[in-house]
């Protein structure tokens, strides 16, 4: 087997566009029929789903031993993993080209063809809320995997140039390869608007307690809810404190993690879709939320505009619950015809269907791309 993929960064619970982009290229690989082609490294608890997606592809599976310093420390796990099993497998399974999907890649350089996508390097270029400490190691461990990489993938030109600025010893290895967007999971079937929406949570870069409190200011001069989709975990808690401590209970939803079917259903019922990110590398959630012609308004920073093609709603001074309270409602008020909506899902199609980029992936892998 020459080709592989290293799918240990995907955990039990998925925790937003990291894993789903592995999920999609993998699929993608299936639908356009190469997965044959390719060696899978993966977990045991990944097998199962893994190979419902492509059963043409082969696996190298390792059993995974729970491990709480993982739950604590993810980035840094993985280093013991690549640094301990990969070496091996590549010279067992006679792998020459190894495509890791996720950073922190190991210690060591591996004897193949290596690629990465670290996906973004906020840690390092984006310093709001990130500790000294944390910045200093992500910063180290970037610098590590892309020594050892041939190949550096940027998913976005805002994150090339950001990789490029931070690590310019590394500009000749750096690619950029759009992620893959699945755009065929569900019929639209669209139903009477119920919400305001957005989606992950997690970080305190998303910034949805600015979309909270824009909400707050306006509820009582729309008819929707506003619905929050993702884990909530301890670090944006603040997140539900502040709409216990404001009464929000009743307008405020927190759906915690949802399947894909239960996700199709609430942006079926959504009046506008909103992404008030301080930083984003890509921007997937905004993206799949066009795919299904759902009205999409995004905070004016690089990568949503690039990667939305320019063609959402935008509003500047992002922190400002006032600032979005009035975007939300102009939207609300304008909003976009059916036909255009149409457009808009074509354009996101042609730029980001799943199957268009893993061909663009499997060239790469391939060594066809020069």
């Amino acid at each position: 087997m020459e080709k592989a993929l290293n799918f240990l960064y995907l955990r039990k619970q998925h925790s937003g566009g990291k894993d789903r982009f592995e999920l999609n290229l993998l699929k993608g690989f299936q639908d356009i029929g190469v997965a044959n082609q390719y060696e899978i490294i993966c977990w045991d608890y990944s097998l199962q789903q893994l190979k419902q997606l492509a059963p043409d592809a082969f696996y190298r599976v390792l059993k995974y031993k729970e491990n709480r310093f993982r739950d604590k420390h993810d980035v840094l796990y993985m280093l013991y993993p690549n640094t301990r099993f990969l070496k091996k497998i590549i010279k067992e399974d006679n792998i020459t080209t190894l495509f890791h999907t996720g950073r922190v890649n190991g210690l060591r350089k591996l004897p193949a063809r290596v690629i990465t996508i670290p996906h973004d390097i906020r840690a390092v270029s984006y310093r709001e809320n990130v500790s000294l400490f944390m910045h200093l190691t992500y910063k180290v461990l970037y610098a590590m995997d892309f020594r050892h990489a041939d190949i550096v993938i940027a998913i976005s030109d805002f994150d090339k140039q950001d990789i490029i600025t931070f690590y310019p010893q590394y500009a000749s290895k750096v690619r950029k390869i759009y992620n893959p967007i699945m755009t065929d999971e569900y019929t639209l079937k669209k139903e009477k608007a119920e919400y305001i929406c957005a989606i992950n949570l997690q970080y305190k870069h998303k910034n949805i307690i600015t979309l909270i409190k824009a909400y707050e200011i306006i509820k009582d001069r729309i008819p929707y809810k506003l619905i929050l989709i993702g884990n909530v975990p301890q670090r944006v808690q603040y997140l539900k404190d502040y709409v216990n401590q404001n009464n929000l209970q009743n307008d405020v939803i927190f759906t915690g993690f949802i399947d894909d079917a239960e996700l199709n259903r609430i942006l079926m019922r959504t009046a506008l879709y909103v992404n008030p990110s301080l930083f984003e590398g890509f921007g997937m959630t905004a993206v799949e939320a066009m795919l299904k012609q759902v009205p999409t308004l995004l905070s004016e920073i690089p990568a949503n505009r690039e990667v939305s093609l320019g063609l959402a709603c935008y509003y500047d001074d992002i922190q400002n619950p006032e600032a979005l309270a009035a975007a939300i409602l102009n939207c609300l008020k304008n909003p976009p015809t059916e036909e255009n909506l149409r457009n808009v899902d074509e354009a996101m199609r042609l730029q980001y269907d799943y199957t268009v980029i893993a061909k663009q992936y499997h060239n790469l892998l391939s060594g066809k791309d020069k």
